[in-house]
């Protein structure tokens, strides 16, 4: 009984440092966009490389945020074996938004290369569009299975568990590819308010964090979509009747 009391103990001890060295790295991240939103290195023309290393600091950052929830799930179910597989699991998830930084990236350097953007900022016109469609979205069949896995994350692993080190990276790729299908609209919303715009991306991370919460995750997929749908006929309305050009009448 001590022998097992002790295995557990030490197993407990060998675990505990991985969620604080998790939170302080995410805390250094958020620290350093931050710091970043305020300088003035984020308001002027950008390279391919630098606009991709500027989409994949706030992917990370902001998806590693929300992704607590299945993070604390997975350290559950691994807490008896070894926590490796937990590690594995987060760099697959991440590399997937690895990937999705890269187009995002080469989108804005598209956008940018076509007039559309004029360094961080985005036409109106083109805003309207991006707001939406991030809101019909949320009412797509595709968002719906995303999300229904991102909420319940104990059904999604035992659903798709695999074995082992390479299982664990598996899994961690399926389940960032699910994040992806399930955030990447609202990720794009980073056009609108702005790249590296610290107000957003706070916003933007607690709204995705909340979706991905059981009790009111989905019910608040739905109103979303409608404020951003409405939000974006309002940009439209407005840069419409902005271009509008006045007729001035003269009365002799």
């Amino acid at each position: 009984m001590d022998t097992e009391t002790d295995e557990r103990v030490a197993r407990r001890s060998r675990l505990a440092w991985h969620w604080p060295v998790f939170f302080f790295v995410i805390g250094a991240g958020w620290f350093a966009l931050f710091f970043l939103s305020r300088s003035s290195v984020t308001h002027v023309a950008s390279s391919w490389s630098s606009t991709v290393a500027m989409w994949l600091a706030m992917s990370i950052v902001m998806m590693s945020t929300t992704a607590v929830p299945v993070l604390q799930s997975l350290a559950d179910v691994v807490r008896k074996t070894s926590f490796a597989v937990w590690w594995v699991f987060l760099l697959a998830y991440l590399v997937m938004w690895v990937l999705y930084s890269v187009v995002a990236a080469s989108l804005q350097m598209l956008l940018g290369g076509l007039g559309w953007m004029d360094g961080h900022s985005t036409q109106s016109w083109l805003s309207g569009l991006i707001l939406l469609a991030s809101g019909a979205y949320q009412f797509s069949s595709l968002k719906q299975r995303c999300q229904s896995e991102c909420v319940s994350p104990m059904t999604f692993f035992l659903r798709y568990w695999r074995e082992g080190l390479w299982g664990g990276f598996k899994m961690g790729l399926r389940h960032g590819a699910t994040c992806i299908g399930c955030c990447w609209a609202l990720m794009l919303l980073a056009f609108v308010g702005g790249m590296v715009n610290a107000a957003f991306m706070a916003l933007c991370a607690l709204v995705m964090a909340l979706e991905k919460f059981p009790t009111i995750g989905t019910k608040i997929t739905r109103p979303l979509g409608i404020a951003l749908v409405a939000a974006g006929i309002s940009v439209l309305a407005f840069d419409f009747i902005s271009a509008a050009p006045i007729e001035v009448h003269q009365h002799l």
